[in-house]
């Protein structure tokens, strides 16, 4: 019933807190019909009423929970007395309950208002939220500034031209938090959260430049000793990756050429950090490497002709790579090395001699033990085979391993022992049409390539690094690299016919034909089958996104390809190598010989 006086306050707030809590079931409910409430006479019964209290807990969550049920109020008039509401216990001195209670709520009606029209009813009351939670957040700590940063964060995007007229005042500000509070990373977390989304408002690019960059180049420059609020190496190592993160998303938001901040002061300070640090800190490895890579990906010509004392930006990238790829370096260094080298590759093409750094990479690969790593310096590889298959080749087979064995022998023997367990969509799918390329030409010469003997034992991960099924016999199955390879690409195939099932089933992975009687081969499967739908960063990543190789259908590739290896001499060869399972996937492609 109403609202009246002597009412118990908290089982309307328990009330309150049972609907905010159980929100998708009972949106759920209403929408298909399974209870007989209307959200209307709640409003007018409830939540109106004690949007009037002075109680500071039930007027926070029934502010919280009226803009989770947002789209269902009944009337303009109740969305504006929320907004209303809202707007009023974002101000200094308002009790802590009903500030986290409208906080929570300005947060949940961005979420629920997600499209531009949606968001419009916001437009009016966004001009006094965001500037109220920027004054809030200049005098909290803890939990609750990081509940205001964060619907800061949301908010910004809806009415960016209220802080684009602000832009100087607001970076100031955030930059000083990020400094204020350097100590706690979740909070520099978040202000760099809200950083970041500022970084995407044009207008507001020029003020970052101008006063977040430099605060920012001084934290790095700064010694560990004398840096702000420095409580433990720990801390000391997360403020500077935190720092060259953010100022890996500012390069990458700014379209080329970059300004001279991040070509002649950013990119010098980065790398001197980065290089400094190579054998302390992997964290650091990957937010230097990063930064360098964005350098590249949006500055490239004015990072080539970059000159400091006498050393160019390039030859200055190529001295960090040098350092990542070290053997006394973890060999963690190495995965972001393979990605600097992709990048570099891919913007400097042959203007630049990188036969040393390939040798580097390839030295590198025989020490590695860990399966992400080894791709992550095979993908070098593998890119260049899809731009250059011959050439590649030829450099390969001109250089040996530290142990004499042939560069190309020992990459593809590596390459193939590990392919299956390869991570990430778009690495993996390169990999595959590098071998589609590979397996007609050795089938088509007298290459000794083609007699190189490769394990066909099925792998599986313990701990981050390779193991073989024990019930297998010690000595691991040899087959020639063409059957191993043509297994590869079946298998592959087969795990995108159980992509496409598991999507058409609603991701069901489950396989009704397996054998029962082989529960540890099952579970290897699996295992290697999981990289695939895990995913990895790299299919994030901005600098393969104009890759031509992106638009391939990986399907109908090698639908198409092993269609046509069905008409090839050995084609009947190849199959007598494969096990009842892949027989049934060639079966599905109806070609020859299956």
């Amino acid at each position: 019933g109403p609202v009246a006086e002597g009412y118990n306050w908290k089982v309307y707030e328990a009330c309150a807190t049972a609907m905010n809590i159980s929100g998708d079931a009972v949106e759920e409910c209403i929408e298909n019909n399974k209870v007989d409430f209307s959200f209307g006479a709640f409003y007018s019964t409830v939540v109106l009423p004690g949007l009037a209290t002075d109680k500071p807990y039930l007027l926070g969550r029934l502010i919280w929970l009226t803009a989770s049920y947002v789209k269902r109020l009944p009337s303009e008039e109740s969305v504006n007395t929320l907004l209303e509401c809202t707007a009023k216990a974002l101000k200094p001195g308002t009790a802590a309950p009903v500030m986290i209670g409208a906080m929570k709520g300005v947060y949940a009606l961005v979420a629920e208002l997600e499209s531009p029209e949606e968001q419009q009813v916001l437009h009016k009351s966004m001009e006094l939220i965001i500037p109220s939670l920027f004054d809030l957040a200049g005098n909290m700590d803890g939990d609750l500034l990081m509940l205001c940063l964060d619907s800061l964060r949301v908010c910004v995007p809806v009415r960016s031209d209220i802080v684009a007229l602000e832009a100087d005042k607001v970076n100031k500000f955030l930059v000083e938090l990020f400094v204020k509070h350097a100590s706690d990373t979740f909070i520099v977390s978040q202000v760099n959260e809200v950083l970041m989304t500022l970084a995407e408002i044009p207008e507001c690019r020029g003020s970052i430049q101008s006063t977040v960059v430099p605060v920012l180049l001084q934290i790095l420059r700064t010694p560990a000793a004398t840096s702000p609020k420095k409580q433990s190496e720990e801390d000391e190592e997360d403020m500077r990756s935190e720092v060259m993160d953010l100022l890996t998303v500012f390069i990458r938001k700014t379209p080329p050429p970059l300004p001279d901040v991040y070509i002649n002061e950013v990119f010098p300070a980065v790398m001197s950090f980065t290089i400094g640090a190579v054998k302390d800190s992997t964290a650091i490895l990957q937010s230097g490497g990063e930064c360098i890579r964005a350098c590249l990906a949006q500055g490239f010509p004015q990072v080539a002709v970059l000159n400091l004392n006498g050393i160019t930006g390039l030859e200055y990238t190529l001295q960090l790579i040098g350092k990542m790829l070290d053997p006394e370096v973890s060999e963690y260094g190495a995965l972001y090395a393979g990605r600097l080298v992709s990048s570099l590759i891919k913007f400097a093409g042959t203007s630049l001699n990188i036969n040393d750094i390939l040798q580097a990479v390839l030295n590198k690969l025989t020490k590695c033990e860990s399966p992400t790593i080894q791709q992550s310096m095979l993908v070098v590889f593998i890119k260049l085979f899809n731009h250059d298959l011959e050439g590649s080749m030829s450099f390969l087979q001109s250089i040996a391993t530290p142990n004499g064995d042939n560069g190309l022998a020992f990459v593809l023997k590596t390459w193939c022992e590990i392919q299956e367990l390869f991570s990430g969509e778009y690495e993996t799918k390169v990999a595959v049409i590098a071998l589609t390329k590979f397996l007609p030409l050795f089938l088509a010469s007298d290459s000794p390539l083609a007699s190189i003997m490769v394990s066909d034992d099925e792998m599986a991960l313990e701990g981050g690094r390779i193991t073989r099924s024990s019930k297998q016999q010690q000595e691991p199955a040899m087959v020639p690299i063409t059957v191993k390879i043509f297994k590869i690409l079946v298998q592959e195939f087969s795990n995108i016919l159980e992509e496409k099932e598991a999507e058409l089933h609603g991701g069901d992975l489950s396989d009704e034909d397996d054998d029962d009687e082989d529960e540890e081969e099952e579970q290897l499967v699996s295992i290697a089958q999981l990289a695939h739908f895990l995913g990895d960063d790299d299919d994030e990543d901005d600098d393969t996104k104009d890759d031509p190789l992106h638009e391939v259908d990986l399907h109908s590739h090698l639908q198409q390809f092993l269609t046509q290896l069905s008409t090839h001499g050995s084609y009947n060869q190849l199959c007598q190598a494969l096990n009842d399972n892949e027989r049934k996937v060639l079966s599905s492609v109806q070609v020859a010989g299956s």
